[in-house]
């Protein structure tokens, strides 16, 4: 492959990551009762894609569906954490949000790395020649992309009701989100 061939597959796979037309914050809540239970309305299969979906069920209230998103990103074993690219987006709520939630993926993925499940483990462990293979594997933690700790906190504060419509109860509320001045619940973030 040609020098000027790689430089352009890097540039058209990088600015094509970034999904397009994402709702905002606002627009998710001012919708919420119609999008909670439905698919993410962003599209695409990367890092950064998937980072979007979560941010939607997220701001929707759709546990099932971010639950069923990291599973789904934790069976991506080439997708490290640290490696998601920064989605540099021009929405500061929205942007605030993503760079959370990298914190939860690697609190949900490091509890099974530590249990003895790496990441791309098969779905169904039969037999205890599967389970030694797993037990070999070296131990990779993952960790967050450098990226999220130059994101700025909120000017305002944002606050993501609960399912019901109410501010979070302050015991509920996620120590990470209002890091950067968003009240939002703790999510339910682990899956197996």
């Amino acid at each position: 492959m040609t020098l000027w061939l790689k430089r352009f597959l890097r540039l058209f796979i990088a600015s094509s990551d970034t999904p397009k037309n994402v709702p905002t914050v606002s627009w998710l809540l001012q919708n919420r009762t119609a999008r909670t239970e439905k698919t993410a309305l962003t599209r695409g299969h990367t890092p950064t894609a998937s980072l979007y979906r979560m941010y939607e069920y997220l701001v929707v209230g759709f546990t099932i569906g971010l639950r069923t998103e990291i599973e789904f990103f934790f069976n991506q074993p080439s997708w490290a954490v640290a490696a998601i690219p920064d989605p540099e987006d021009t929405d500061p709520e929205r942007y605030a949000i993503l760079s959370v939630l990298p914190y939860y993926l690697v609190k949900a993925f490091n509890r099974l790395i530590e249990r003895g499940l790496p990441r791309g483990s098969p779905a169904i462990i039969a037999g205890d020649e599967a389970e030694r293979e797993l037990r070999a594997k070296a131990v990779v933690l993952e960790e967050e992309p450098a990226w999220v700790s130059k994101v700025p906190p909120l000017t305002e504060t944002l606050t993501i009701p609960t399912l019901s419509g109410d501010v979070p109860a302050e015991e509920r509320r996620s120590e990470r989100f209002l890091s950067m001045n968003i009240i939002a619940e703790e999510p339910h973030i682990l899956f197996v």
